[in-house]
């Protein structure tokens, strides 16, 4: 994993967790807890952006580990090892040289949890609905239409070389659901399916898969809870009879792994697991998250005559003092080189991360004849991720930008009027996040110019055309090993005269209990694998 993670073990008698070797603790009503050390229940705390379990409408974080559980995908990735994806429903799979058709075999054992056989026509409807439904996930099919070989055999037909497919295919937004049991109760994968499709009440209640654990519960604003399937067969049986997925803040996580009310927790930041180090019997792993933190100036002049000018950007690139800034995120946290995380395929090496020149950031705004004009910063107020918030670090920005003569007016909002306002391109400046939608640089693309995110930063495709066409070479490039030198020569350009300037990657942290749970890593696009844990 990241250089700049760590893992920190404490082993020993589970002092601060009440009851944690018999497996019953101090429980808030209506909790479910184990009875004994092998299978019982699990219990997991998670700050909820939980909005449904149907999973061609799922695209949320909380959603992304939960939905795993019971859905089984065509590929998926091992041990929290996002580099390589490996079979899972497919048996095996060929890509043709081009990277336009990508053949499956299926397994022939994999049945759904009502004991029916897992075909290619479920595969066929599942990807196809996701594509069908026009909801946040449905462009990881874009352009990509599944067709039945024959009974054990998908053929993936892409419009345009698409390297990036086996890597999209373990996202659980693609997880396979049982078609006829699904279009029984609303599902269709025809177009029009956004208007027509009625299947999420139904998914919201029962699940339709073939992984490990099934529905037992389901709740946005409580817990949502799963147990064990008895039908499933496969290679990470569950090892829980449940797994209760509780909402709680972030104060409640860390008291909660102490007292024993959660086994697993996955918010805390820096500053709440420096009072767990040092607990006996408490695990803390620690990575880099793969959420790029980034700053941006808006490149159109409508916008605002200064921020889109190019002395303007460059006094704001050399003026962040980014040091500074990382200390702000954390222990563990580590700066951003480029606009590809640095666990990823295409990242930039760590000695191309920019630094702070504060003699250079001075002589561009010089250049700039802009000295004495105020730039709004936008960002959520009322929003956090992996413990920050994002106030102090638009702060330190600010104060950066006055030693360089740049005044800023801070604009905090709330969440649903900044991002109206980020998605819409009126920020003159704005501070966010990005999260991978899926392991592969190929994601990253959408800060290039003209690109989604590009776009939303006033930066269109004929204001950088050596960009645009880098981008654009890297999209369609097949071999990895060809890749890596286009994404390179992509985030170099970008980090020269583009208008983003990458800050940072937090930390992220997976907290667990000795005495109840082995396994519990951090997986770098769905936070934690729960097929991966075990009781202790």
């Amino acid at each position: 994993m990241n250089a700049g993670g760590k893992l920190v073990r404490v082993v020993g008698l589970a002092a601060l967790v009440v009851g944690a070797n018999t497996g019953i603790g101090p429980v808030a009503a209506g909790d479910v807890r184990p009875t004994g050390a092998e299978g019982g229940t699990l219990v997991v705390g998670k700050s909820f952006d939980l909005a449904t379990l149907d999973p061609g409408r799922m695209f949320e974080t909380t959603g992304g580990f939960i939905i795993p559980a019971m859905y089984d995908t065509l590929l998926t990735f091992e041990n929290n090892d996002v580099t390589e994806p490996q079979p899972s429903l497919a048996e095996s799979f060929e890509i043709n040289e081009d990277a336009t058709e990508f053949t499956f075999v299926l397994r022939d054992d994999a049945i759904f949890s009502d004991g029916s056989p897992v075909t290619a026509d479920d595969v066929v409807f599942s990807l196809n609905r996701v594509r069908e439904l026009q909801g946040n996930g449905s462009f990881l099919m874009e352009g990509v239409t599944a067709e039945a070989v024959d009974e054990s055999t998908v053929l993936l037909v892409s419009e345009v070389p698409n390297p990036a497919l086996p890597r999209i295919l373990p996202t659980p937004t693609l997880g396979i659901v049982n078609s006829e049991v699904v279009i029984e109760n609303g599902g269709t994968d025809q177009p029009g399916a956004d208007v027509d499709d009625g299947a999420e009440e139904y998914l919201n209640t029962t699940s339709a898969g073939s992984g490990p654990y099934i529905l037992e519960s389901f709740s946005t604003t409580t817990e949502t809870i799963v147990a064990r399937n008895p039908e499933y067969v496969g290679p990470t049986p569950a090892t829980f009879d449940r797994i209760v997925f509780r909402n709680s803040d972030v104060t409640t996580q860390a008291i909660d792994i102490q007292n024993g009310n959660a086994d697993i927790v996955l918010d805390l930041a820096s500053d709440q697991l420096s009072s767990l180090r040092g607990a006996e019997g408490i695990t803390i792993v620690e990575e880099a998250s793969p959420s790029i933190w980034f700053l941006f100036a808006n490149a159109d002049p409508a916008i605002s005559e200064v921020t889109s000018n190019p002395d303007f950007v460059e006094a704001v690139r050399y003026g962040l003092d980014y040091a500074g800034i990382l200390e702000l995120a954390g222990e563990g946290a580590v700066q951003a080189p480029g606009v590809i995380p640095t666990t990823f395929l295409g990242a930039l090496s760590p000695d191309l991360a920019l630094e702070r020149d504060l003699a250079r950031a001075q002589e561009a705004l010089g250049r700039c004849d802009c000295e004495g004009t105020t730039i709004e910063l936008e960002y959520p107020s009322d929003f956090t991720a992996n413990g920050l918030s994002f106030g102090p670090i638009a702060e330190r920005v600010a104060a950066n930008l006055d030693e360089v003569g740049i005044t800023v007016e801070l604009v905090p909002s709330p969440i649903a009027t900044a991002l109206e306002n980020y998605r819409a391109g009126t920020e003159q400046m704005g501070l966010w996040l990005w999260n991978p939608d899926y392991p592969d640089p190929q994601d990253y693309l959408v800060f290039g110019p003209g690109a989604l995110v590009g776009l939303r930063a006033g930066w269109p495709a004929e204001a950088a055309t050596e960009i645009d066409a880098v981008a654009q070479e890297a999209a369609t490039t097949v071999d990895d090993a060809a890749r890596t030198p286009l994404y390179d020569e992509f985030q170099q350009l970008l980090n020269e005269s583009g208008p983003f300037f990458p800050l940072f990657q937090p930390t992220a942290s997976v907290v667990s209990v000795d005495a109840r749970v082995t396994n519990a890593g951090y997986h770098a696009t769905i936070l934690l694998d729960v097929r991966l844990l075990a009781p202790a």
